[in-house]
């Protein structure tokens, strides 16, 4: 087995056991030590939160298809289809998705006597 490979299996179980809080990472850090191996930092694991790519600009547009709606409205609609995100996190989310559509142009939002609506801009 070539050094390269039983390194790159050190690091991996390294971070396999700081991820997952397994025993036995000051025995593999030592031989990692041992065989002079720089330890990079790990990172926690990714965040079970975070939406697919798009994910959350097309909740938005699927909500808005309906007609116009407030913020609210909008959250109330992505907020079940996102079990995963805190209501406050659901608010944030659709508010920062709604602004990126603002400016980008596919929606707009008008003041009107029922508060702020949002609404999709024809094409």
């Amino acid at each position: 087995m070539q050094d390269k490979t039983i390194d790159n299996a050190l690091l991996a179980l390294r971070k396999q056991n700081i991820r997952g809080g397994g025993a036995g990472l000051d025995h593999v850090e030592t031989l990692l030590q041992m065989r002079g191996v720089d330890m990079p930092r790990v990172f926690p694991a990714k965040r079970k939160d975070v939406a697919r790519k798009g994910q959350m600009t097309a909740l938005v547009l699927a909500a808005l298809r309906g007609g116009p709606k407030t913020a609210l409205e909008v959250t109330a609609y992505v907020a079940p289809r996102r079990p995963e995100l805190s209501p406050e996190a659901a608010k944030k989310r659709t508010a920062q998705a709604l602004s990126k559509l603002k400016m980008r142009g596919v929606v707009e939002n008008d003041f009107g006597p029922d508060g702020c609506l949002w609404k999709l801009v024809c094409p």
